[in-house]
């Protein structure tokens, strides 16, 4: 999808219904979210959310990919998960403290429709309503988050076991 660079609102509004984020939220949650949203396109090699950083905002991918990044000892950064179209980049922007858990880089060209992290925790105090059908949907981004990470360590260790296993030499 292309969208303006500009804040059209309709535009706006249909990038949020058309991400599974968004989608299924009522006219009127779209229509307050749009309100608050803004476009940004980011390079490739740009940071869109740097860990124990202030998460300044949600984002929704639009378009591009972004790798969630870790620093492990003795490996260096390690993506430990990459953010396709549709889903969400930080959600820390929304719960206490308010600070990035991993590096969020822009892998290609990337489209965020993102919502100012102070602006959406007002609107969502402000509406019970909207935030009663957002914050399930953070966990849900959440939930599916962790249990990508888990099986992206379980693939990490696995294959440490494998290099530590000894092959005989016959």
């Amino acid at each position: 999808m292309s969208l303006p660079a500009s804040k059209d609102r309709p535009e706006l509004a249909l990038a949020l219904s058309g991400s599974w984020f968004g989608a299924g939220l009522s006219p009127e949650a779209v229509a307050r979210l749009a309100a608050i949203a803004e476009v940004h396109d980011l390079a490739p090699g740009e940071l869109v959310i740097a860990e124990g950083q202030v998460a300044e905002s949600l984002g929704i991918v639009i378009s591009g990919r972004v790798a969630l990044r870790m620093l492990v000892p003795e490996r260096g950064m390690v993506t430990i998960l990459t953010v396709e179209p549709g889903d969400v980049v930080g959600w820390s922007a929304v719960v206490p403290p308010y600070r990035g858990t991993d590096d969020a880089v822009a892998i290609e060209p990337v489209r965020l429709l993102q919502f100012p992290g102070e602006a959406l925790r007002l609107l969502l105090r402000a509406d019970a309503v909207l935030a009663a059908s957002l914050y399930p949907r953070l966990l849900q981004a959440v939930s599916r988050r962790l249990s990508a990470t888990r099986f992206q360590l379980l693939d990490l260790f696995a294959r440490e076991a494998w290099a530590r296993t000894e092959v005989p030499s016959w």
